[in-house]
């Protein structure tokens, strides 16, 4: 359906007869109509004057949207779009103030959907260091260059991410230290805390921690929450292991209040084998 637009009112006339000359609104004479339009075109028929003159729904709406902005512009309604405009910015500053922040992390960290139970998983086995892992995401490399002392006794290291996020974050490190650097399962688990990154980020943090052995290997869950950034609270999972000159870190991370993010973290660490 094409429409013929109203100079006077803006009203949009559909064009379904060659005898529209009149808005159907206002009355007003439309500016085009077929009998002058046929003057300039005699062998033209009526739906080629539909197709050339007639405007389209969404063409239409662009101009009743430029039609009702000019006309809030004008100097009668000018006061009222600055008081409008004035109020709405104080009411987004408000707003913004008490439940910005809140809004913008619960938008960054969703909940973990409860498809990620039901759905196939996939299980990779990554790094030199041979560790199998099952996750509802794929992991991608994400090396990063070492720097510092970590560069001068730290022999390989692989780091792995998931990208799409799906409320929940997971980050597998491995390392392999020269033979003669020293590679306690302590040491191990106080360098984690560097790479978790929480010092500046993190408060109120809760946290429990507890041997455990995957693989017949030693190591060290680490379990709690705190508040990121002020804005909301998160979950975490921190498993470390060590045999040797190698480390494994995992590191996984997700909404307090998500229990299926819980049941998902849970399930990941079962998964954790060392080939």
């Amino acid at each position: 359906m094409k429409y013929l637009h109203c100079d006077g009112c803006g009203h949009a006339n559909p064009l379904k007869s060659e005898y529209l000359t009149f808005c159907n609104d206002c009355g007003k004479k439309l500016p085009q109509n077929f009998a002058d339009w046929r003057k300039r075109y005699p062998m033209a028929s009526f739906q080629e004057y539909t197709r050339q003159v007639g405007i389209s729904p969404k063409t239409e709406k662009s101009n009743f949207l430029l039609a009702w902005a000019k006309k809030q512009l004008q100097p009668v309604n000018r006061g009222k779009v600055i008081l409008f405009f004035s109020v709405f910015m104080l009411l987004l500053a408000v707003t913004g103030t008490l439940f910005g922040k809140r809004a913008v992390f619960t938008f960054i960290y969703p909940k973990v959907p409860a498809s990620s139970l039901y759905n196939s998983w996939q299980t990779a086995t990554i790094g030199r260091q041979a560790l199998e892992i099952s996750t509802p995401v794929k992991l991608w490399v994400h090396d990063q260059p070492m720097e510092g002392e970590e560069a001068k006794v730290i022999e390989y290291a692989k780091s792995y991410r998931n990208e799409d996020g799906g409320g929940i974050r997971i980050a597998v490190n491995m390392f392999s230290y020269l033979a003669n650097v020293a590679n306690s399962l302590e040491e191990a688990v106080a360098a984690s805390h560097n790479s978790m990154q929480l010092s500046e980020t993190a408060t109120e943090m809760d946290c429990k921690s507890v041997p455990v052995l995957i693989s017949g290997m030693r190591g060290v869950l680490e379990e709690g929450s705190y508040l990121y950034k002020g804005g909301i609270r998160l979950a975490f999972c921190n498993l470390v292991m060590t045999k040797g000159s190698s480390r494994w870190q995992i590191q996984i991370n997700y909404r307090e209040d998500d229990q299926v993010g819980h049941q998902v973290a849970q399930r990941i660490l079962k998964s954790v084998k060392i080939k």
